[in-house]
């Protein structure tokens, strides 16, 4: 089975790839690994849902948009998420709506590893390459 994400080096900040056979699954496996990246993704339950929906001209610019709307709405909610579902995914339209599951934020019970300020635009790709679909991201710490 191939990974969904791994983390690469990096000096200051979080970099890392995801992976998907389809541009849904790298949606799905880049919020994996963002919020892998924040906390442990074990102890969260998929209590909650909450759609989030974004809107764009491409398919770098849907991914971009939305992992910072995924990191502004834990914020705001104070909630992790542990399941991400695509409902709906459209180029054409340039619509991109996602199912987040997840609960609200225990101190207790959720163990935090990174605090993350934002998904930066540098050396931000999202393409097909040997017939599999790979993001690279580089969150601000």
């Amino acid at each position: 089975m191939s990974p969904k994400y791994s983390y690469l080096e990096h000096t200051s900040d979080i970099l890392f790839e995801a992976y998907g056979q389809t541009q849904e699954e790298l949606i799905a496996n880049s919020a994996e690994a963002l919020c892998n990246a924040m906390y442990s993704l074990e102890k969260v339950e998929p209590r909650e849902s909450i759609e989030l929906k974004v809107t764009a001209k491409d398919f770098e610019e849907l991914l971009h948009k939305f992992l910072g709307e995924l990191l502004l709405t834990m914020e705001v909610k104070l909630m992790f998420f542990k399941k991400f579902l695509v409902k709906k995914f459209s180029l054409e339209e340039g619509v991109l709506e996602v199912e987040l599951k997840g609960e609200p934020i225990n101190p207790e019970k959720h163990e935090i590893k990174s605090e993350i300020k934002a998904v930066t635009w540098h050396d931000f790709q999202a393409r097909k390459e040997e017939g599999k679909w790979k993001a690279r991201v580089l969150l601000d710490i």
